[in-house]
């Protein structure tokens, strides 16, 4: 259970770096390709039909028509968005993780996939995690990526989704159809079970101020400590730092590798590890394909294993077979993609919260232009 304090505390530490990242492409995030993974699996493993019900019982949480244990919805005053019948919105959510310390029920990622049925089109829209509004349920405002953890707090898994899902549609003025959420753990195991991933680097990669102590996730191999030495009057002092690094050349990597390599940022940029992310995601497809994933059984079968503890969704198995009939006339290539953030087109501006923490608002300090704008995305 969270206390509210201790919450505030994590998000000032956690979400407060030296350099807040303005990048246009934070849209592009792993929680979308591994949710298409999860339609794709489960789409071509009829054979394995026993272990593919296994599963999505595992991932499919109730569903919830409100939280008994949290105030009346009604009290921010705002209609709830009506459904459209040529839309289908999915709200994918990417976090650490129950078990994870730091932060792991905060929402990293949020992402509205949105599909218009009747075009085939599809639009991705990123709500930044620091976006300030009242919680659904209560009088206090907090950064959107608590509403999971505050559900979570009243009904576990499905209250986070179900918070998550309300305070997302308030801010969009979208009806959300089904919500996906993804932990890291889901993405390295995908990858473990492909057999690592290949990249070829003309110049080393690395990453030397985002992680101390072999990184937060664990150890990899591509950690080393890195020893800087200096003479003094009074004698030589030392000093020590964790240092990521993918050499120049081919190199294989594991799944958690994989996971610090699209993680990093500090010592690059956003736009850097866009640009890496897309490369991997490409390297994970021709892995999959020259390893005849989709016939292997064994892999599908460690994929499905993965999915089931690690990803959580209201989507019951027969929306889930028809998600696949929908996403399958998608082309993702021409895909609309919208970010809000705080460049003139952005329609967010940034801020500082009752207690220090950074926050971004909504220009006019209402989400009318936000709702317009993704109301009218496929316009």
């Amino acid at each position: 259970m969270f206390e509210r304090e201790q919450e505030e505390s994590k998000i000032i530490e956690e979400f407060v770096p030296a350099k807040k990242p303005k990048s246009r492409w934070r849209f592009f995030t792993f929680s979308f390709w591994i949710f298409l993974l999860v339609v794709l699996v489960v789409g071509v493993s009829s054979a394995l039909v026993y272990k593919t019900g296994f599963t999505f019982s595992q991932m499919q949480t109730e569903k919830l028509e409100k939280l008994p244990l949290i105030e009346d919805l009604t009290t921010m005053n705002t209609p709830e968005p009506e459904t459209d019948a040529d839309r289908l919105n999915v709200l994918v959510l990417g976090l650490r993780g129950e078990g994870d310390p730091n932060g792991g029920l905060l929402t990293d990622s949020i992402m509205v996939v949105s599909l218009k049925k009747s075009t085939g089109q599809v639009a991705l829209i990123s709500i930044p995690r620091d976006l300030y509004i009242t919680m659904p349920g209560q009088k206090y405002k907090e950064k959107i990526n608590f509403a999971y953890a505050l559900g979570y707090e009243q009904k576990g898994e499905a209250g986070g989704l179900y918070l998550s899902k309300i305070a997302v549609s308030r801010v969009t003025g979208l009806f959300i159809d089904h919500v996906v959420s993804v932990n890291h753990e889901a993405f390295k195991d995908v990858v473990d079970a492909l057999g690592g991933i290949t990249i070829i680097l003309d110049k080393p990669f690395i990453e030397d101020q985002q992680w101390t102590n072999g990184g937060d996730l664990g150890s990899s191999s591509a950690f080393f400590i890195k020893t800087e030495t200096a003479s003094t009057s009074q004698g030589a002092v030392e000093k020590q730092k964790w240092v990521f690094k993918i050499p120049a050349g081919t190199s294989t990597l594991d799944g958690l590798t994989t996971l610090y390599y699209v993680r990093a940022r500090y010592s690059s940029s956003d736009f850097d590890r866009t640009r890496r992310q897309q490369s991997i995601l490409l390297a994970m497809k021709e892995k999959a394909l020259s390893l005849g994933v989709l016939s292997n059984p064994v892999t599908i079968f460690q994929v499905l294993e993965s999915l089931g503890k690690n990803v959580r969704t209201d989507l019951s198995f027969s929306e889930i077979k028809d998600l696949i009939g929908i996403a399958s006339k998608v082309d993702t290539k021409t895909a609309i993609h919208k970010v809000f953030d705080t460049t003139p087109e952005g329609l967010l501006y940034s801020g500082k919260s009752d207690i220090g923490a950074y926050i971004l608002s909504p220009v006019g300090d209402d989400f009318s232009k936000i709702q317009s704008t993704c109301k009218n995305i496929f316009q």
